[in-house]
């Protein structure tokens, strides 16, 4: 049976994007680290100090930045899966991405009631879905955000390794970060797609071929 999608209420909406950004939803993003577990292994990551550099250039200059703008465009009509998938910097972000958008739109399907189309990369899932349930970009760009940074952090506790405390300072210094983003990205239109993060870029490659490695991506 199809869900309801008239969330037009402001706590069914927190509802909604509480459980499509909670750990407990199964798509595994806890499984791809996005490069920065090669970062880790060759010392590019060692603190918090590096951690927070990291986060603020994936907000300002990289993956999140260009995730804004696919979503957003996405709210307003625009069918840009073909440019997200072009705009992988690697194999395994290309696999990261599309893996994580098959996650979430078989349980869109088999739970939720809403069909997605085939090989849809994460970012273009959410902003469909967002746009289907009639959820406010502002809402859902901002628990996207904080459940992309929030996954990355726990891997560099887990992984330099670094204590629950000083993770949660990264996580609450980051939200500095992610407002700043904000204040500033009103006029972001799809001309402004790129990014100048190459040594995340490198890394995500490097990655591929590490002998020993936790993380698929």
């Amino acid at each position: 049976m199809a869900i309801d999608t008239n969330f037009s209420d402001d706590i069914k909406q927190n509802q909604i994007l509480q459980i499509w950004f909670s750990s407990s939803f199964p798509i595994g993003s806890f499984a791809y680290s996005h490069g920065i577990e090669a970062m880790i292994n060759n010392k590019y990551i060692k603190d918090e100090k590096d951690i927070l550099k990291c986060i603020d250039v994936l907000t300002n200059h990289g993956t999140l930045k260009n995730d804004f703008i696919y979503i957003k465009e996405t709210y307003e009509g625009y069918e840009l899966n073909d440019i997200v998938l072009a705009n992988a910097a690697s194999k395994e972000r290309y696999f990261e991405t599309i893996s994580l958008g098959k996650s979430f739109s078989k349980i869109l399907k088999e739970t939720w009631g809403f069909d997605l189309e085939p090989n849809l990369s994460y970012p273009i899932c959410i902003g469909k879905a967002g746009l289907y349930f009639k959820i406010p970009f502002d809402k859902l760009i901002t628990f996207y955000f904080q459940s992309f940074i929030s996954n990355l952090i726990n891997i560099c506790v887990k992984h330099i390794p670094l204590g629950q405390k000083i993770g949660q300072d990264c996580l609450l210094k980051s939200t500095s970060i992610v407002e700043n983003f904000f204040k500033n990205s009103k006029k972001l239109k799809l001309k402004d797609i790129g990014g100048i993060t190459f040594n995340l870029d490198l890394h995500s490659i490097h990655h591929e071929k590490l002998t020993s490695r936790i993380y698929i991506s």
